[in-house]
């Protein structure tokens, strides 16, 4: 009696589908971007630097796009908002029209440890501009909630100071995140032509 064909459960061909499986599985693992949308708060700072840059290269629009919302965002990184940042960077970038990617990750610049050097920094001047006479010599708070039990002119001190502060750091952003993006695209238009070319 002749037996049927048929697959067995230990035949070439089930064994070679197998492998093939594997191997797509590995290829689609090896492809998934393994950074996530915002580093953990106690990164070091290299590693978020680095992060940093890789998520900049990532960022899609023409170049004022693009140094627009990172502009608001270093803006609103600078004002003592936590942890409402990221939620006004991206609302005011759309209300400009600016890069709502890009305002997510200029937020990026107020972490644990830039938060108390750069507050600190918006109190001193913002008493000094609205002419304060006894300033605190320490500030500590975890919200704007607690800010706010600081007292009123505490507040209004590092309201004033952060906007002064982060209007000019937003304005740098923007031209040197425009000169960058600017060069990127360059190279990359340069890059397809000579692909272009060699083909």
């Amino acid at each position: 009696m002749t037996p049927k064909a048929g697959p067995y459960p230990h035949s070439p061909t089930r064994t070679l589908r197998a492998l093939h499986a594997g191997t797509v599985a590995r290829t689609m693992n090896s492809k998934r971007v393994r950074y996530k949308k915002k580093p953990p708060a106690f990164t070091g700072p290299r590693e978020r630097f680095s992060q940093m840059l890789v998520r900049m290269r990532q960022l899609e629009g023409n170049p004022h796009y693009i140094a627009l919302g990172m502009a608001v965002g270093i803006f609103v990184s600078i004002t003592p908002i936590i942890p409402l940042q990221t939620v006004v960077a991206v609302t005011l970038a759309f209300l400009v029209r600016g890069s709502k990617s890009a305002a997510a990750l200029g937020t990026w610049l107020s972490n644990p440890l830039t938060i108390p050097l750069v507050y600190y920094a918006n109190y001193k001047l913002g008493c000094m501009m609205l002419g304060y006479q006894k300033t605190l010599d320490s500030l500590a708070f975890d919200s704007f909630s607690q800010l706010m039990e600081l007292g009123l002119e505490v507040t209004w001190a590092m309201i004033v100071g952060g906007v002064f502060i982060g209007a000019i750091l937003g304005v740098v952003a923007y031209f040197v995140t425009f000169r960058v993006f600017i060069t990127i695209r360059r190279q990359s238009r340069q890059a397809d032509t000579d692909s272009g070319s060699g083909q």
